[in-house]
């Protein structure tokens, strides 16, 4: 028999005397990123202190998350203990570790956006996610570990505090309850907790349409305005150019704000023009601008544009184009982005300028750590736009977006606007928490130096053009830069309007309330009235007056980022994360204490949020009858879409077209063809897909669509080289070599310099010469066989 080995030691089941120090060292982890936080925004010029009040308050809250997450995990780490010892302690462990790393890392994002990591988790844009630091992330993550590993360590073998559960289960749950009466703001609650709170409002949001109307924002459209009494109109209607400027907030155009001194021309401007003090962006994302200024149009969950199913409409787009007037877009950038040229190529957009259509004669902005560019800048972008024969005497409508103040702030000879940040940090008074910001963000106040500078340039350029004394000129931001603090949740959403025109009667000042939804309202009605512009009969805007006088029953909704609607003014109050306030004249937040006016405003937010969703997931802005915006979509029958599926399946449209050419290829032309129509019902401006429809039209022999689907593409980009060549081959092959010179003359002018190219037109022109001989042949042959024998 073999004796029984009593000396291999058997492991205890860990108690509460294990885990009460555990729960306690977590704590201390969230106080290091509590300091740490704080320490980062002090430097980055956003607090004006390290230690503060919102520190303490944090670290409160911080108590009652420790204190729910110890209760949710007590009954698990005893579970596991009792199953097997040692179990509970290592899970437990390996959880709190992975919160903390959590925490760090949503600390992070709050120090590098400012604002808290909401609802949009899943969808953070290009901007936010660029400006984010892994590694100051991953040195709090270390930090913190650290720091908890010997607080553990000191900790454990001095624990003679709490024997019992149940009365310490009572201690954290009070320590909880406390917290939920506390001051809560982003920068003073826990990060993880503040995430977990909208993720689950997100998705337990049952707020739904209950109304009887079907089209509930539908109103006949008798708004008015009295913008028209403020100009000396012409007899033809004016031209409208509106400038929409990358993170343009109000407190780099407001005369009291600290940073004026980085948008002089704008400051000289504002003297010369109608501006408003008191005005809104709806959003705080810079895509879900446009489709507000330019169709008062409702968000969906993440911007207009984002909608999958289309919206009957009316906007300012389709209603002045029905109008007799040019439309435009002009865009540094990839207009692919965000489904613009989808929302451009629905509203019948007669012309628009991407990132596709400038040119070797125009040089990118300057590529960034990633490679990549955001686009053309914006001297580069008025320049262009300048360059553009405008031909006709219609009026127009044309709409600028700039891309330079955005993130990363690639502009042209920065060392210079870096030197002239300088030059005012030296010269000029700023006060000691706004100087911290400048020092801390240089690259960005460099930006607007320069875009302040290409607008006063731009405007100084247009004041010599024909059509100056009739036009209009409409400025705006698309909302706050985030790299600027801002000192309450409403000031994200603060920017400029500024309306310029030699039209103008004299300048003028206005503290209404007013916001981007209230512009494309305000210009119809002012056109309307004074030129009796055909309008649909009823319209559905989000906003109303520019001008109204009485702001106590506007409402504006807010759209803070994707997937996260949780502010919204009613009854001059402003709604952000279920708290109320009260405005006064200037914006700034109050407390609210009527009890009937804040239970008004959040049912008020609330029928905002079901109507938002029924409109926008139903097509119910406005019936079809009275949409001036048609629905272009192809219709893909049930076997068209397995098929596509089939082959494709996902976002990335680049990859797609690979497939359709890999199709054409192999010479199955129609599926080719039916994966493009697919794809351009998705991205309109797909230069690349729309050039090798063309090519399979030629394969096909079917040169008559082909030679007009290839012409499309060369108006529609005409300093994109590939349209050329697979024109002048569709020409070539169908013998319709005497286009070509209309063909060469166009790629000299838009400087097409490809030996290749040359070498093609050569060819077609050579042909051309060999018929015209020929034709001489056969003339003079008849000539000859008709002449009388003598």
């Amino acid at each position: 028999m073999h004796q029984l080995d009593t000396d291999i030691p058997v492991k205890e089941q860990r108690t509460l005397k294990d885990y009460i120090p555990m729960v306690i060292t977590f704590f201390v982890g969230l106080i290091v990123l509590s300091i740490y936080q704080n320490t980062m925004l002090y430097f980055s010029g956003v607090l004006d202190s390290i230690v503060n009040k919102s520190l303490f308050i944090q670290l409160l809250h911080h108590i009652g998350f420790t204190a729910v997450v110890a209760l949710l995990l007590a009954f698990a780490f005893n579970l596991l203990e009792n199953k097997k010892p040692d179990l509970g302690f290592k899970i437990i462990k390996l959880i709190l570790a992975i919160l903390l790393v959590i925490e760090a890392v949503l600390v992070t994002y709050y120090i590098c956006n400012y604002e808290a990591l909401g609802a949009n988790f899943m969808t953070i844009n290009e901007a936010n996610a660029s400006r984010f630091s892994w590694i100051r992330a991953l040195g709090a993550i270390t930090v913190t570990i650290i720091v908890c590993h010997y607080i553990y360590k000191y900790m454990a073998p001095f624990y003679t505090v709490i024997s019992r559960m149940y009365p310490f289960t009572i201690i954290l749950f009070s320590l909880f309850l406390a917290t939920l009466y506390s001051d809560r703001k982003p920068i003073n609650e826990n990060k993880t907790q503040y995430l977990l709170e909208h993720v689950s409002q997100q998705v337990f949001n049952f707020n739904t349409y209950e109304g009887e109307e079907e089209y509930p924002l539908l109103q006949s459209d008798n708004y008015k305005t009295e913008l028209g009494s403020y100009f000396n109109f012409k007899t033809d209607k004016p031209t409208i150019k509106l400038i929409i400027i990358e993170g343009l907030g109000a407190h780099l155009t407001n005369e009291t704000k600290d940073f004026k001194a980085f948008m002089p021309a704008l400051q000289e401007l504002q003297k010369k023009s109608l501006v408003w003090t008191n005005f809104l962006s709806n959003t705080g994302e810079s895509h879900a601008a446009l489709p507000t200024i330019i169709g008062s149009l409702p968000f969906g969950s993440e911007g207009f544009t984002h909608i999958p199913q289309f919206t009957n409409r009316n906007t300012l787009y389709s209603i002045l184009g029905r109008n007799g007037y040019d439309t435009s877009f002009n865009y540094g950038g990839n207009s692919a982005l965000h489904s613009y040229d989808r929302f451009l190529d629905e509203e019948n957009v007669g012309s628009v300028l991407d990132k596709k259509a400038f040119g070797t004669d125009y040089k990118l902005q300057e590529e960034d750590a990633a490679g990549i560019t955001l686009g053309y800048p914006d001297k580069v972008l008025f320049r262009k736009y300048k360059a553009l024969k405008n031909s006709g005497t219609a009026p127009k409508l044309d709409v600028l977006l700039t891309l330079s103040s955005k993130e990363p702030y690639q502009i042209p000879n920065d060392e210079m606007y870096l030197g002239k940040i300088d030059k005012l940090l030296k010269n000029y008074n700023f006060t000691p928490r706004s100087r911290r910001l400048i020092e801390n963000n240089k690259a960005l106040f460099a930006s607007f130096i320069y875009t302040d500078e290409a607008l006063r340039e731009f405007l100084e350029k247009e004041s010599t053009t024909a059509n100056y004394q009739n036009t209009i000129y409409i400025i705006t931001g698309t909302h706050q830069n985030a790299g600027l603090s801002q000192l309450n949740a409403l000031e994200k959403y603060r920017v400029p309007l500024i309306m310029y025109s030699p039209l103008l009667k004299s300048p003028q000042k206005f503290s209404s309330m007013a916001s981007h939804a209230d512009i494309t309202p305000s210009l119809i009605a002012t056109l309307k009235e004074m030129y009796q512009i055909k309008v649909p009969n009823a319209n559905a805007w989000l906003g109303k007056d520019l001008l109204a006088a009485n702001t106590a029953q506007k409402e504006i909704p807010l759209l803070r980022n994707a997937h996260n609607i949780t502010d919204f003014i009613s009854r001059n109050h402003f709604l952000t994360d279920g708290d109320v306030y009260t405005l006064n004249k200037e914006l700034n937040l109050l407390e609210a204490k009527d009890e009937e006016i804040i239970t008004d405003v959040r049912n008020s937010f609330d029928y905002f949020k079901s109507v938002n969703t029924y409109i926008t997931e139903n097509n119910k802005l406005i019936p079809k009858e009275l949409s001036l915006v048609y629905h272009k979509k192809p219709k893909f029958s049930k076997v068209d879409m397995i098929w596509i599926q089939s082959v494709f399946n996902g976002k990335d449209f680049d990859n797609a077209y690979k497939t359709a050419r890999k199709i054409a290829i192999n010479k199955e032309y129609d599926r080719s063809l039916l994966l493009c129509e697919y794809i351009l019902s998705k991205i309109p401006r797909h230069a690349d897909t729309e050039i090798l429809m063309g090519r399979v039209y030629s394969w096909k022999q079917d040169y008559e669509n082909a030679i007009k689907t290839l012409t499309k593409v060369v108006e529609k980009y005409p300093a994109y080289e590939d349209g050329y060549h697979a024109l002048v081959d569709a020409l070539y092959w169908s013998d319709n070599n005497g286009e070509v010179y209309k063909i060469k003359e166009l790629a000299q002018k838009n400087s097409i310099n490809s030996v290749l190219l040359t070498e093609k037109i050569e060819r077609s022109m050579k042909r051309v010469q060999a018929n015209n001989l020929k034709k001489e042949a056969k003339r003079m042959d008849q000539s000859t066989a008709l002449a009388p024998t003598k």
